[in-house]
Order: structure tokens, then sequence, then C-alpha cells
């Protein structure tokens, strides 16, 4: 016997475009979105801080912004899409002003030309809040990243890192040892690739310092502390030492190596590390995180020792 009901599922809609109401005043922007658009907080967090969403008008990344009645209001959704390669256990620090999160390869630091979602909006998904992002990371680079949760936070942090108040260290695999000291070469465009640098006694100051760990039947482990936070800035310094990362076709790095018995390491990405950050926090005190070696560059490491 058929059921006299019939339930009905509709897609979600990929644009919300809403008005606010006299019982609407007030509401932040997030919580108008979740009220009124029926979505969940991480969906209107995230297109929030994506860029999506519109009050007025006028684009609004600001999660706290104030709506008023008459106001005019469109979010553009996106689509489910496939899973996130963000997990909770990727979080390395978290508190109500900072998280921590171990990048995976891949991921995207700010939306680029190969797509994807980025890392804020990954965070902001993952914790259902916004999260804004502090520093970057290249693609392919793991690692410790930092994102502040409050625009206070963020503001303050930001300027930990444009003082130099930051210690960065970073693991790189190359296959031939560099020279161990500081590397002080300027950095600036390279016309010859998009997205490339090169040095430049005319560009932005840029200072490596340099130590290998580990010298390997084949290349080396060496930690990297930059003292600038420059795009590119170990790739290139590596590459002028004659060393370039394993992996950085970009920068010179070769994408395979081969043993005396025919073995071969295939190499997908530059291997590259953001081992640790120590900082300032914003509630004071200092706030160190360090983040495990992925497993691609843990396995590298063991076969250029065998």
């Amino acid at each position: 016997m058929k059921s006299k009901f019939e339930v009905v599922t509709r897609p979600a809609p990929s644009r919300l475009k809403l008005s606010a109401t006299a019982g609407d005043a007030g509401l932040t922007l997030v919580a108008f979105l979740i009220a009124r658009g029926g979505i969940s907080a991480a969906d209107a967090s995230a297109a929030i801080v994506r860029g999506g969403a519109f009050l007025r008008g006028k684009r609004e990344k600001d999660p706290q912004a104030p709506v008023q009645k008459g106001d005019r209001v469109e979010v553009q959704l996106r689509a489910p899409g496939p899973p996130s390669p963000l997990g909770r256990e990727r979080i390395l620090h978290l508190d109500e002003q900072v998280v921590a999160i171990d990048k995976p390869a891949g991921v995207s630091a700010q939306e680029d030309r190969a797509g994807g979602d980025a890392l804020p909006e990954l965070c902001t998904a993952l914790l259902g809040a916004p999260a804004y992002l502090v520093h970057r990371l290249d693609r392919g680079t793991t690692g410790v990243t930092l994102l502040a949760r409050t625009r206070s936070a963020h503001a303050f942090l930001l300027e930990e890192f444009r003082e130099r108040r930051v210690r960065k260290e970073y693991r790189a695999l190359v296959l031939q040892a560099p020279r161990e000291g500081v590397v002080d070469l300027a950095l600036g465009p390279d016309p010859r690739g998009q997205g490339l640098r090169r040095v430049d006694p005319l560009g932005d100051p840029s200072r490596t310092r340099f130590a290998v760990l580990e010298k390997l039947r084949r290349g080396a482990l060496v930690a990297c502390f930059p003292e600038t936070g420059r795009t590119h800035q170990i790739r290139v310094h590596l590459r002028e030492l004659g060393a370039p990362l394993l992996g950085d076709t970009r920068y010179g790095g070769a994408a395979q190596v081969s043993r005396e018995d025919g073995a071969r390491l295939q190499v997908s990405r530059p291997l590259l590390h953001a081992l640790s950050v120590e900082l300032r926090h914003p509630s004071g005190g200092k706030l160190g995180v360090r983040a495990p070696e992925p497993a691609d560059f843990a396995e590298a490491t063991q076969w250029l020792r065998s």
C-alpha cells in the first residue's frame, strides 16, 4: 500500500538572497545567515571569510558585521565537494584566539589558479567559526601554519611576523649538502615564469640560516631558519647554494632519484616541511608549536639513507 505522504528532498541552494526585517536589526551577519538562511554556522562563516557574502551591495568578509532593517544580503554558497583534507587531527594548537594547523601538501594558503578550498576556508568550516590567515606556506609545503580566531589576535600576530619576532624552523631534503651559515640575498620577481622568484639586488631583503643535520648516503637533511618571510625564500636560497630542494622542479630540483640496484624514488612535491614556530601569544607569554614530519618526507629520508 502506498503512503499518502511523500518526502521531497531539495538540493541545498547555491545562492541566498535575503532582506533584513526589523526583527533582524542588530544581528551579526553570520547570525543572520544562520537564522534566516537556514544554513549551518560552518557554512555561513566559510562563505563570509571566503568573500562570498555581500551586505548592502558591498563584499563583506567580517562575520560580526551588523545587519540593519532593510539590508539586502546575498551569499554565494559552494556546492558540496570532495571530503575536506583538513580533519581535527590536523589541529596542533587551539585556544580562543589562535589555531595552529599542520597543513598538508596540496592545500593552498590562499585561493589560487589551481582551485580548491584554501586553508582559511577549510579551517573555518572545521571549527565552525572564522579563521584568519597570518602567514603563508606554499601549496606543496607541509607543516605549522598559524591562523587567528579574532580580529584583534589577527592584527597582533601579523605585527609579530612583520617585525620579525617569530622563530621559524624548517626541514629540507636535498641531493647536495649546502654550505652551512647565512644566505643574505635579496629576492624579486623572475620574469621567466609566473610566480617565480630570483636573486635581485634591488629586491626585498631576504635572509636564511642553514645547518646540515645529517649527511645521507644520497644528499642531506637540512635545517632552515628563515629570518625574513619572502615568497619562495628557502627554495631560491637553496638553489643559490647549489642544493635545490628534492622535488622542486621549478627551481632545479630532481623529481626522482635512482639507486645502483635500479630502485627509484619518485617525488611529487618540494620536500620542505615547516617544523616549528615560536612567538608571543596575543594574551601574553610564549606559544611554541611543532608539526611531525609527514609520511612522504620521512619515507624519502629513509630511502636516501639506505
